[in-house]
């Protein structure tokens, strides 16, 4: 039941992903269905993998991001 409403969580936030109109909304909705995902796969009892999209994907990829969007200047 929970795998369920954390996959119905994952769809909804994938798509606020693709039609949020802001730039730095659109990384926190792609942050917060990475960690959905890290929260799936650490149920689904893969905590290898999870560990390693949490570092991954949900640190330095939004870290990574954050520091694009200030160089460039939509985010100060």
């Amino acid at each position: 039941m929970v795998e369920e409403i954390l996959l119905i969580l994952l769809v909804i936030f994938s798509i606020f992903v693709v039609v949020s109109k802001k730039l730095l909304r659109s990384l926190i909705f792609l942050a917060s269905s990475t960690l959905i995902l890290v929260v799936i796969l650490f149920l689904l009892q893969a905590p290898d993998v999870a560990i390693t999209m949490a570092v991954v994907s949900t640190g330095a990829t939004t870290i990574l991001f954050l520091a694009v969007l200030k160089k460039v200047g939509l985010f100060k």
